[in-house]
């Protein structure tokens, strides 16, 4: 903050003010906007970079690697339809209680592991052997 000439810095507890715990701040450079404003500017980035979050840790958006226009238009369009899929589920599942996107990804992960886990009960039960069902999941070299 010693490098900006003009700031405002503004501190916040819950509830109310108590001096023994730590307050929320937010620093803001443009001197010029009031409390509403800076609030909300900073309502919309929370909102930006839990998505960005969501997407980097919990989808592993986080390990793709650009490399070229194409492959960024590639990214683009693989992440609109997964958290297009991912939002489509939640609506449809938030009947019952109010989920986050969290929720709704650990849910199909947990659905797909369960399917998996079928899928090995049955292979088991036909007396496949191990090797075909890990060339069948494509995990046997």
């Amino acid at each position: 903050m010693s490098d900006t000439d003009y700031a405002k810095v503004l501190l916040s507890w819950e509830n109310k003010f108590d001096s023994s715990k730590t307050p929320f701040c937010l620093h803001c450079t443009d001197s010029s906007l009031n409390l509403v404003t800076i609030l909300s500017y900073y309502n919309v980035l929370r909102n930006i970079e839990t998505g960005y979050r969501y997407f980097k840790e919990l989808l592993g958006f986080d390990e793709y690697q650009l490399l070229s226009h194409k492959g960024m238009e590639r990214f683009w369009c693989i992440e609109f339809l997964t958290y297009n899929y991912v939002e489509y589920q939640r609506q449809t599942w938030q009947k019952e209680l109010p989920l986050r996107i969290s929720d709704v990804v650990w849910r199909i992960r947990k659905d797909h592991l369960c399917q998996l886990v079928v899928y090995g009960y049955e292979q088991a039960l036909s007396k496949k052997s191990l090797m075909d069902v890990l060339k069948d999941l494509k995990l046997a070299v």
